[in-house]
């Protein structure tokens, strides 16, 4: 979704940013409604590792090289920095909703989008349909939660 908006934007960078965004907000919803299920939310949260270590794995397969593997320090080092710029953006146990989202959202946009562009964060963040995608996946998923957990 946000590439169709974003000319010349670089599909890596969009790719970890969306998923440390999705994860934490994964995280919150579940933290939010299913609080007794901690390990939930904490297996979210490791979900943007798992992508490192496939782009590493990937790296090193395609290259034949196992040396590749010295990437992925540095790739674990820059997710943990996007991870902790959206958990404090995403307060913890709190259904990431309305103006909280959006406000992410819009943090979101314009750290994937090249310099120069002729649009503002705002208009390409509306253009993409990313706030009402993220809003109906938190949703579903606390609904989920708070059905499986029993709360």
């Amino acid at each position: 979704m946000a590439m169709s908006v974003l000319q010349n934007a670089d599909p890596e960078l969009v790719a970890e940013e969306s998923l440390c965004l999705a994860s934490v907000a994964t995280a919150r919803s579940i933290e939010a409604s299913a609080g007794e299920e901690k390990e939930w939310s904490d297996s979210l949260l490791v979900t943007p590792f798992l992508y490192r270590d496939f782009l590493v794995g990937t790296a090193m397969l395609e290259a034949g090289d196992p040396d590749k593997q010295e990437a992925g320090p540095d790739i674990g080092e820059r997710l943990e920095r996007k991870m902790a710029f959206y958990a404090v953006h995403l307060p913890a146990s709190t259904l990431p909703t309305g103006s909280v989202l959006r406000n992410a959202l819009l943090l979101w946009m314009g750290r994937i989008s090249p310099p120069g562009m002729s649009t503002g964060p705002e208009e390409r963040l509306d253009a993409c349909g990313a706030i009402e995608r993220l809003q109906t996946h938190v949703r579903l998923l606390a609904a989920h939660a708070r059905h499986v957990s029993g709360s």
